[in-house]
């Protein structure tokens, strides 16, 4: 296994950097896509309200290797097929594989993160709302001002958990081909017909990136405990 992971450890590490350049890229488009449906769920209009639960029912329901399928094989050859220039020019960019992902991951984890957000703002006591209302602020400046900033702390902790779901989801990108740690795995076993040690190997990589990034959630949440202190 020695000789293995001196030959192999700089593809792995290369896939380990791709892996998490998918993960921050798909959590940005994951939190973003969360905040508009959060806001959504909790919207006084009942038709953006059912618009929102429709949202999360679907991409929660949904596993993230058939979304991947469907966005990376099934849209822009729906696309082709209509022949409408305007769909095809849209979904086009979809034909790149890492793109395909990254918005295949961030509509799955968005889902969950609309649901981590909403939960945050509805925990923040509704006094707060009532007391910037009375000042004047309107309903969006409101939730800009006071609510937003407040959930989004609150928030945090489980984001943190998302993000390393995202993390090991990733690894279902190997399927389309994007040459991340699991992929690298699936071609360092190929050549060497030592399948036990190349995916161990790649198992150690995904725990030591867990335990990093469980270690700069737990670290900034203090932060946030502190200066809230």
């Amino acid at each position: 296994m020695l000789q293995f992971a001196r030959d192999y450890l700089p593809f792995y590490t290369i896939g380990a950097v791709v892996g998490m350049g998918l993960t921050l890229t798909s959590m940005l488009g994951s939190v973003a896509i969360g905040l508009v449906g959060a806001l959504g769920r909790v919207s006084e209009r009942p038709a953006v309200r059912t618009l929102a639960s429709g949202y999360v029912a679907i991409f929660r329901g949904v596993p993230p290797l058939v979304l991947l399928y469907v966005v990376y094989f099934g849209l822009p050859s729906w696309a082709h097929d209509l022949g409408i220039r305007f769909l095809m020019d849209l979904l086009s960019p979809l034909n790149n594989r890492i793109l395909a992902a990254v918005v295949a991951f961030a509509l799955n984890s968005g889902a969950y993160s609309t649901e981590i957000i909403r939960a945050s703002i509805q925990s923040i006591p509704p006094e707060q709302t009532e007391a910037a209302r009375s000042l004047g602020m309107s309903y969006w400046l409101t939730m800009r001002r006071v609510i937003i900033p407040q959930s989004l702390r609150v928030a945090f902790a489980p984001l943190g958990n998302e993000f390393i779901t995202v993390l090991k989801g990733t690894s279902l990108a190997s399927v389309i081909g994007v040459t991340e740690l699991m992929r690298d795995a699936q071609l360092a076993a190929a050549a060497t017909f030592q399948n036990l040690v190349a995916y161990s190997l790649a198992a150690i990589f995904y725990v030591v990136m867990v335990i990093i990034l469980q270690q700069m959630v737990s670290m900034v949440e203090k932060r946030f405990s502190l200066h809230h202190a």
